[in-house]
């Protein structure tokens, strides 16, 4: 069955008259309905990408009790590309923001885009699968910032951690990354599946 926020993201996608904002094409949706084999492939990509957040996050708190926020930073700017970007034969998978702080992790295209305005308007929280015209599926699992602990590298000024604040400006002097309050949307986990 196809989730319900699914249905208006499609018919967004495919009947809006606005320009996209990025300048990369807008990625082409195929208007049929999704296959079984579909939900099996975005249950294989959730028990990915909630394992690997899984493990973001223990590594994360564990040096951050080691070595305190800034070093949670640092261990951030060595580790976090390894452990939020995975590629396979059949699939790639990476985390995306609209606020991000490593550049490689921004929204890519109108796609990305739009999935990103949806879920952050609605606060839905599963995860969908769209096929794509070339015979792919697009994966996106929203990631909301649910954790106090979260809010020391990425919260507001007076949730933010001084020393981390420090490290992130020396590491990512383009950061876009801080000003997030508890329960907002920070970013997606996109996957690009080749079945």
């Amino acid at each position: 069955m196809r989730p319900p926020l699914l249905h208006g993201l499609v018919g967004l996608l495919l009947w809006s008259c606005q320009p996209p904002s990025s300048p990369s094409p807008p990625p082409k949706v195929t208007n049929s309905a999704p296959s079984p084999s579909t939900q099996k492939w975005r249950e294989w990509a959730d028990s990915l990408t909630l394992e690997r957040q899984r493990l973001i996050l223990e590594s994360l708190l564990r040096t951050a009790e080691r070595e305190g926020w800034a070093g949670a930073v640092r261990y951030c700017h060595t580790a976090a590309e390894s452990l939020t970007f995975y590629q396979s034969q059949k699939a790639t998978f990476q985390r995306v923001a609209l606020r991000y702080r490593n550049q490689k992790n921004a929204l890519a295209d109108s796609l990305d885009q739009l999935i990103y305005k949806s879920f952050a308007s609605s606060g839905e929280k599963q995860s969908i699968v769209i096929p794509m015209e070339d015979g792919t599926l697009r994966y996106y699992r929203p990631i909301f910032l649910s954790m106090s602990q979260c809010l020391k590298c990425h919260g507001k000024s007076e949730d933010i951690d001084g020393e981390a604040l420090a490290e992130i400006r020396k590491r990512y002097p383009k950061d876009q990354a801080v000003g997030f309050a508890l329960g907002e949307l920070r970013g997606l986990w996109k996957g690009i599946i080749h079945p």
